[in-house]
């Protein structure tokens, strides 16, 4: 049933934004609109249509949203739309698995499966509890904004059945997020703060440019991602156990490829959690074939990484809170304090870490660097540095002992600095 609703979905989608060239000339206007899947049990339902300045008429608008729109004529008819504006005043999505209402829609500018701008007020979804099995709950999305978008991969993959080659490129994202609420089966009703999975997301903005297919730099910024299990679940005893209530999570980062210079940069990516702390990766690749980004091909994109080397890797973290607890909820399993058990982590890192990497002239600073930071955990910084020529990613995958490892990469660790 998720795929029958899924491909209704994107068939909604393809609807909305794929196109050809043609010379645009209707404004047609159709109410009470639904699409079925094969059985007859998902239903897609819309309110009302609104298409300006089409080059379908009314009845290929009207067989575009109709029960075979998914097939071929619909899919056919899709593929050479264009329009100025397309408005949906709301739709409903009704399956064994719940409904799903979402607000007005708009898109603008669909051309050559291209639009220029797609804004949806929001949804609410209702799912049912499967005859009391539990796992039943609720949804509500906010506003979304698209822009400069290509959704012709899309209706590509629905023609062929190849969804792995459904890329969809979208200049720009802005989502209000969601938040909802699921019923924990495991857990009883009637337990102590009951047995609610609360999640919520506060916003998502991604930003993206392309040179074709490929992508040339992006960027990330997801905010307020809260995960609240029942109390009285066995997740949620073991995560307070921990030192946490819920998980709280944010994600930021900016990357950029140049397809002359077959570079990859990943510049400061970070998961941050308030009381925990911050971890930052950034680092550069050379030698990335732009199949690599944007082959559909799975296989070809893995084969093209593997081609890749690594020039640099640098990994930053800051600890708000995490370590801390992590001692703490260590010691507590094996009866002992705390500080005991952060002098003995302490002690073994000096005494065993120069045998693990063989005495490699490097071990002993890293060595007083880990111990630096188990007895103060404010910070650190680690860093890996191909010595001379990049290391290709195939060699790293070979390598069985960190000497090899060594004499390939420079690696050094600052603490609390």
């Amino acid at each position: 049933m998720a795929i029958v609703q899924s491909r209704l979905l994107a068939c909604f989608a393809a609807f909305l934004f794929i196109g050809a060239p043609a010379f645009a000339q209707n404004n047609v206007s159709l109410e009470n609109l639904t699409a079925r899947d094969k059985d007859g049990k998902t239903v897609l339902t819309l309110a009302r249509v609104d298409v300006a300045n089409t080059n379908l008429s009314r009845g290929e608008i009207a067989q575009l949203f109709s029960s075979d729109a998914a097939d071929s004529p619909g899919l056919a008819l899709a593929a050479r739309m264009t329009a100025d504006k397309v408005t949906i005043s709301g739709a409903t999505l009704v399956s064994e698995g719940g409904k799903i209402s979402f607000g007005p829609f708009e898109a603008v500018g669909i051309r050559e499966g291209r639009f220029a701008k797609i804004t949806m007020d929001g949804f609410t979804g209702v799912f049912p509890d499967n005859g009391g099995a539990g796992g039943g709950g609720s949804l509500t999305g906010r506003a979304l904004l698209m822009e400069n978008g290509n959704f012709a991969p899309v209706i590509a993959a629905l023609q062929t059945n190849h969804f792995e080659a459904a890329a969809v490129q979208v200049g720009r994202i802005v989502w209000g997020g969601f938040s909802g609420a699921f019923t924990d089966s495991a857990t009883p009703a009637g337990a102590p703060g009951g047995n609610q999975i609360k999640v919520s997301l506060q916003g998502l903005t991604v930003d993206s440019q392309y040179s074709g297919t490929t992508p040339v730099s992006g960027k990330v910024d997801a905010v307020g991602f809260v995960l609240d299990p029942a109390p009285a679940s066995e997740f949620g005893k073991g995560l307070r156990a921990f030192g946490y209530e819920r998980i709280e999570l944010g994600l930021s980062g900016a990357g950029r490829y140049d397809a002359a210079t077959q570079k990859l940069v990943l510049q400061d990516y970070t998961i941050s959690s308030p009381n925990a702390g911050r971890l930052s990766v950034s680092g550069e690749m050379s030698g990335v074939d732009a199949s690599a980004l944007s082959s559909a091909d799975s296989t070809q994109r893995n084969m093209a990484l593997l081609g890749a080397s690594i020039e640099g890797l640098k990994i930053d973290f800051v600890n708000e809170g995490l370590v801390d607890k992590g001692f703490a909820f260590a010691s507590a399993k094996q009866g002992k304090s705390a500080a005991a058990l952060r002098a003995e982590v302490s002690s073994m890192a000096v005494q065993l870490l120069p045998l693990l990497l063989g005495g490699d002239p490097q071990s002993l600073s890293l060595a007083q660097s880990v111990q630096g930071f188990v007895n103060t955990p404010r910070n650190f910084s680690l860093s890996l540095k191909a010595r001379g020529t990049p290391v290709p990613l195939a060699r790293l995958g070979a390598i069985r002992d960190p000497q090899t490892f060594l004499a390939l990469v420079n690696v050094s660790l600052a603490a609390n600095q």
